[in-house]
């Protein structure tokens, strides 16, 4: 490959047609990752973070792996309302709208039937809440989805 024939610097390098043939993959693997770092970033406004590091691994990772699947729930369920799978790669606003809308409302209850009623788990003093509802998890479910569409947009141009 000669210097002409390389990608730009500033351009995410997809395997050619990937989106378009399976845009699930692409969509699972950032959002594991982008996913794992919110998890250990937001990790502190949780009561059990002063656990040992064996414990708040497996949990976190566990807990992005979970974040995963709601993320391709939500994106399946787009897919169906919008009868496309490419809807993502296409840069539609109204099925990125519905996606977000989806992971955050499930999100909503989520955090409180787990917080509230199931007790699964607690926030530390210092994590903000929005009518009891940590704040920090709102927000990852504001800007995860976002984010992804913006990667996976900028990857298809």
């Amino acid at each position: 490959m000669t210097l002409s024939e390389r990608p730009p610097a500033n351009r995410l390098v997809v395997v050619p047609g990937l989106l378009r043939r399976l845009p699930e993959l692409p969509v699972a693997v950032l959002a594991f990752g982008l996913n794992a770092a919110w998890e250990f970033l937001q990790s502190p406004l949780y009561a059990d973070h002063g656990r040992e590091l064996g414990y708040l691994l497996r949990t976190r990772l566990h807990c992005a792996g979970g974040d995963t699947l709601i993320l391709l729930f939500a994106f399946g369920v787009t897919s169906l309302i919008f009868r496309s799978r490419q809807w993502l790669r296409d840069g539609r606003r109204g099925p990125t709208v519905h996606f977000v809308a989806l992971g955050f409302a499930y999100t909503v209850w989520s955090e409180w039937f787990n917080t509230q009623v199931t007790l699964s788990w607690q926030y530390a003093e210092s994590m903000p809440r929005v009518f009891g509802i940590g704040f920090a998890p709102l927000a990852q479910w504001l800007a995860i989805p976002i984010l992804l569409a913006l990667i996976l947009r900028k990857a298809r141009s």
